[in-house]
């Protein structure tokens, strides 16, 4: 792997460390009296696991790989360290690592800086409503991961902080119909706000009835990252999802040229 000279998130503005929170938290709290064993863990393991990313700088094929061999071994200490399923699933132990991953993997893109953007996940921009007093209401989403601008707006002499997505990735340790259900739902959400945006589900493995799968979804769609629990991530699978995020966003970035004669709706 490359070795650069290491610059954070926090640096860029682009703050998404949440799997570094969740483990914070557990320490905190002496997650089920092994607070200690999560910050020999996170010093162990997690600590050089985030250094190895932030020193990755470029976005070409290669580095993607390498960003899924670091995920793919770490995610083996996870399960070393969970053995015996210990953490609960609800306490997002394990989800908040693929959901931090994909801050690493998109962080360099250069429309994220030259477009000023940045990653959340809480408190998205679905729309606007008037609540019975005839007030200007603003409808939000939560998703798992976002990439986005945060714009302030001001109505009726209030002042509004609006986080616009761009793209938005629903992170899964497994997609199954419920899940994918939900996922729908919150594409959908999202799309009446800003009907530009691209919603994926990324999942380690896939548990959809695959006849059940509809012809037509506001999912723009699911990839699935392993063929079975065992089995290792898929580097060309990641490869095709960051490129497909590349795409919507460089599409932002891209002035609309129409000539004519020729075709008049360019989107």
């Amino acid at each position: 792997m490359r070795k650069t000279t290491c610059t954070t998130l926090v640096e860029t503005g682009l703050d998404f460390f949440v799997h570094e929170d969740n483990l914070e938290a557990k320490i905190r709290s002496n997650y089920k009296n092994r607070g200690g064993d999560f910050k020999s863990f996170k010093k162990q393991f997690y600590i050089p696991y985030k250094k190895k990313h932030l020193n990755i700088k470029d976005i070409t094929q290669e580095a993607v790989f390498d960003k899924v061999e670091l995920l793919e071994k770490y995610f083996q200490q996870a399960d070393i360290f969970n053995q015996g399923n210990w953490i609960s699933f609800q306490s997002k132990f394990r989800p908040t690592i693929l959901e931090e991953f994909c801050a690493y993997l998109f962080k360099d893109l250069p429309q994220v800086r030259s477009l000023g953007l940045t990653f959340f996940k809480k408190g998205v921009y679905a729309g606007l409503d008037i609540d019975k007093d005839g007030k200007v209401r603003i409808r939000t989403k939560d998703i798992d991961f976002c990439i986005g601008k945060v714009v302030e707006a001001e109505f009726a002499n209030r002042s509004y902080e609006i986080k616009i997505p761009i793209v938005g990735v629903e992170c899964k340790t497994y997609i199954d119909n419920t899940m994918f259900s939900e996922a729908q739902f919150t594409a959908q959400k999202l799309k009446g706000g800003s009907p530009r945006i691209k919603v994926f589900v990324i999942a380690e493995r896939n548990e959809i009835d695959i006849n059940q799968l509809p012809s037509q979804s506001p999912v723009d769609q699911i990839y699935v990252l392993r063929g079975r629990r065992s089995s290792p991530i898929e580097p060309q699978v990641v490869w095709e999802f960051f490129s497909e995020v590349k795409d919507a966003i460089r599409k932002v970035s891209m002035e609309r040229v129409i000539k004519l004669p020729g075709k008049l709706l360019v989107f």
